[in-house]
């Protein structure tokens, strides 16, 4: 067995954590979190520093083989880049142009340890793809996750998504919900799907004074079919170009367990029988459109699962 440290950048969150890992036969049940914080996404200097700070203890205190980095973005995640390991150009206020590598220390302090670095949607989407049993057979997935912002993690043909950049599938524009007049809340495209169901989004239909109070609303307000319908278009987007053999939905949003089937339905009724599929019967949808098995964790996990193909790349370069 061995330890390896999973860093999850989100908007609002960045969780840091040890997991163990059995470095000879990994499953989804191996990967263990034994030592986990929670840092409020403040400045990177303020986050950023206490990410290091932490990481520092803990090379300290475990015999650390590798770090994974699952970012929010977008992200610059190409290794021949100059400024690979970066965020980019993210609307999030002070975030723009950071470098999360460098200054978590994988560049001079710690710049022994072997890392992977990737998005927040890449790196579950990569975990689900692999470990997941129920995708034994398949040679693609599809991960999003509905929080602060609204990303997109593909896997085609056993690898994660990079071409231009990555799939930043959150801000597609979209077929307006009947009667919403709601402008939209993304910086950059207002009414995109980010725009229209992200926290931000939803808090603002609902007149909350901040996202926390979207936890007090009921399964019966009236945003929920809304946000339901846009998060489907997503999904019926993500069939029609990038036809994915499995799509699991996380984040904050998706605690709302009964988003769930209106997601489905919307699906089914957007696609209107077009794609001929057992999965995209009222039965098969079930399945085929599902909660990620390790369902808040997912994230963390996805970067877990990156520290341990960082081990694995490693070993075969020494080798």
């Amino acid at each position: 067995r061995m330890f390896v440290v999973a860093l999850e950048g989100g908007g609002t969150t960045w969780v840091a954590a040890v997991c163990k890992i059995d470095f000879h036969s990994i499953t989804m049940e191996e990967i263990k979190i034994i030592d986990r914080v929670e840092l409020a996404t403040e400045s990177p200097v303020v986050t950023l520093g206490q990410v290091r700070s932490w990481l520092r203890s803990k090379i300290a205190e475990y015999k650390i083989k590798a770090v994974g980095i699952a970012s929010f973005g977008p992200i610059d995640a190409k290794q021949s880049s100059s400024t690979f390991g970066f965020i980019t150009s993210t609307p999030k206020p002070m975030w723009a142009n950071t470098d999360v590598v460098g200054m978590v220390g994988l560049r001079d302090e710690f710049r022994q340890i072997p890392y992977r670095f990737d998005t927040d949607v890449n790196a579950p989407a990569l975990a689900e793809f692999k470990l997941n049993k129920t995708y034994k057979s398949a040679t693609s997935a599809a991960y999003i996750t509905v929080g602060t912002g609204i990303g997109v993690g593909l896997v085609i043909n056993n690898q994660t998504v990079k071409g231009l950049l990555h799939p930043e599938a959150g801000h597609i524009e979209v077929k307006r919900y009947p009667g919403d007049v709601f402008v939209g809340s993304c910086p950059y495209h207002l009414d995109c799907i980010e725009g229209m169901c992200s926290t931000g989004a939803l808090a603002a239909r609902a007149n909350c004074v901040s996202v926390a109070e979207l936890a007090q609303l009921s399964d019966d307000d009236p945003i929920w079919p809304i946000c339901a319908y846009y998060i489907a278009q997503l999904c019926a987007h993500l069939i029609l170009i990038a036809s994915p053999e499995h799509i699991a939905i996380g984040g904050g949003v998706l605690n709302r367990k009964c988003l769930y089937p209106m997601i489905r339905e919307h699906t089914l009724r957007i696609l209107n029988g077009y794609i001929r599929s057992d999965s995209l019967t009222a039965e098969g949808i079930i399945g085929y459109i599902s909660e990620s098995l390790w369902g808040s964790n997912a994230g963390i996990i996805g970067a877990g699962y990156l520290a341990q193909l960082a081990v694995e790349e490693n070993d075969e370069s020494e080798s």
